[in-house]
């Protein structure tokens, strides 16, 4: 049986795509809510945060490099996916290069957004589980 993950969907204005509501809710994800870095890191700050923060590029107390410095003093592995308007080639390689797990803009198909939602599930189920094992920081 897998895994009950959850996801923070951050966002202030922009409302995410109805297809990754459609993927989150086909891999059965609780979804949480949140509308700026301060709802945000209350819930990245529980004891048990959520797997996947799903963002967009500006909120009205900071931005996407800021989500990634509140998920990081998460007390396990977060993964963070920036949800941008627009297609910037450049921003996702800044966005992943800064530690986003991925940087998703238009157009957003349920096929691909499907596959972005698996790979990032398995990806911060495996670094909980490395994490549990061995502790190391090196692994967040």
């Amino acid at each position: 049986m897998q895994e009950k993950l959850t996801a923070l969907m951050l966002h202030e204005d922009f409302r995410p795509p109805h297809t990754l509501r459609v993927a989150l809710a086909n891999r059965s994800m609780r979804i949480l809510k949140a509308r700026s870095c301060a709802e945000a890191a209350g819930l990245l700050w529980d004891e048990a945060p959520p797997h996947l923060v799903f963002t967009e590029v500006e909120l009205r107390d900071g931005n996407w490099a800021d989500v990634l410095r509140l998920a990081a003093m998460a007390s396990v592995p977060v993964n963070v996916i920036v949800i941008t308007p627009t297609v910037d080639t450049e921003f996702r390689l800044e966005a992943m290069e800064c530690g986003a797990f991925d940087c998703l803009g238009p157009p957003f198909a349920l096929a691909y957004l499907t596959q972005i939602v698996e790979a990032a599930a398995i990806n911060v189920l495996w670094r909980r589980g490395a994490y549990a094992q061995v502790g190391s920081e090196a692994l967040r």
